[in-house]
């Protein structure tokens, strides 16, 4: 079920929150559940956040609702969150919300260079999260700017990341190998 503030994605019995429960009853401690943090597969509007009502995304609201998803993933038995959306902000706005409800041990894995890709088409047309208007460039980075991909590393490393991620990773393996050197953090590389 989708809607504009798309709730199913903290909602205690959607869809993700049931499988990592089931997945946590079916393994204990064994395995490492981590679960994609956004709000597009579950929007009508496909965008990865809240819009205003002339149709852009409102990060700061957006950023509020990622808190709450991230507890509800958290309380189901997550045990690494992933913001995927690019929000400004979103990393702390995550790591406050986990802390004040008791899951200071919750890592998260950031996607703090992700970029608009043509290479994402067919996981959003079987979400159904293709934007039915615009498109994610305000929030997603430009392709060709590995600077700004260092800077977005860094900004969620202050916000308090665990890890860090680069998707897609096949075309991107230039800006892997920068982010490599620049944290001494865990890098994950995406591709899709």
């Amino acid at each position: 079920d989708k809607d504009a503030e798309g709730s199913g994605a903290w909602d205690p019995d959607g869809i993700v929150q049931v499988a990592l429960r089931d997945l946590r009853a079916d393994v204990g401690d064994e395995l490492v559940l981590l679960a994609d943090l956004c709000l597009d597969e579950y929007t009508d509007h496909g965008h990865c956040g809240l819009l205003t009502p002339d149709g852009d995304v409102d990060n700061d609201a957006t950023i509020e609702l990622y808190g709450r998803v991230a507890v509800a993933q958290a309380e189901a038995g997550a045990d690494i969150v992933a913001p995927s959306g690019m929000m400004d902000g979103q990393v702390l706005a995550i790591r406050e919300a986990l802390d004040e409800d008791g899951f200071d041990d919750v890592a998260i894995l950031a996607y703090a260079a992700k970029y608009a890709s043509g290479f994402y088409g067919p996981f959003r047309e079987a979400a159904d999260s293709t934007p039915k208007s615009g498109d994610r460039r305000g929030y997603q980075m430009d392709p060709g700017n590995v600077r700004e991909a260092l800077k977005e590393v860094r900004l969620d490393m202050d916000e308090g990341a665990d890890m860090v991620m680069v998707k897609p990773a096949l075309s991107y393996l230039d800006v892997i190998a920068r982010v490599r050197d620049a944290v001494d953090v865990p890098v994950a590389a995406y591709n899709v």
